[in-house]
């Protein structure tokens, strides 16, 4: 007895070959059998005019803060995808000082074109440091996985404050500070760590983002 059986699809396995008609069987949360499938099932999908992928993995998202508010995660979610990655492009959320959240929502806004207002009421800002913010995404559940990178800007204004707002250059001891951050992070379930250095990302108030002018290493 299988738990699921999607029948009569047109299979696409992602492995390069053509598309071809045929079953899925799903025992224990696992594929058991793709082709012809004989059996019973608690649940039978027809799939009959329908195309049979796996999930899709969208790794460029700004979902940092919809996946407080949002355990559906669309569009994403009605397109295929069933892994998402966020924190890209150096902008996020975490780790943060209470007296920065408004740039970091700021930068999230100018860079990618999310309402500051609905940012506003969305993010309930329940963590400080980077492994607070996956504990945070973690109580909740999704239609999905959810990846996130360690961001560059959040971490620089963490350490340098207003510092890294004005573009100066790290002291050793900042770098030697958002290392050990950044280990921490990586620990905790980090997926990558994420910069940007485009002169056309700035805040929603023309700003640019901390790090675009970074020495480099």
């Amino acid at each position: 007895m299988y738990d699921s059986i999607i029948r009569g699809g047109t299979i696409v396995d992602g492995l390069g070959g053509a598309p071809y008609s045929g079953d899925i069987a799903i025992r224990d949360g696992r594929i058991a059998v793709i082709g012809k499938v004989s059996g019973a099932a608690r649940e039978t999908i027809d799939a009959d005019g329908a195309i049979v992928t796996p999930g899709f993995l969208d790794v460029h998202t700004h979902y940092d803060g919809q996946v407080l508010w949002d355990n559906r995660i669309d569009p994403s979610f009605s397109h295929g995808v069933t892994t998402v990655l966020g924190g890209n492009c150096g902008v996020g959320f975490a780790p943060v000082q209470e007296e920065h959240r408004r740039q970091l929502v700021e930068f999230m806004t100018g860079v990618e074109d999310i309402p500051g207002i609905v940012l506003d009421e969305g993010l309930d800002w329940k963590w400080k440091s980077f492994p607070d913010y996956l504990d945070r995404i973690a109580e909740r559940e999704y239609s999905m996985d959810v990846g996130m990178h360690l961001t560059h800007a959040p971490l620089r204004v963490f350490v340098m404050g207003d510092r890294a707002l004005a573009h100066e250059q790290a002291t050793s001891d900042d770098i030697a500070k958002m290392s050990q951050l950044t280990r921490e992070a990586m620990a905790a379930g980090a997926m990558g760590f994420s910069t940007g250095r485009i002169v056309e990302h700035r805040s929603a108030h023309g700003n640019y983002v901390p790090g675009t002018f970074a020495d480099e290493a």
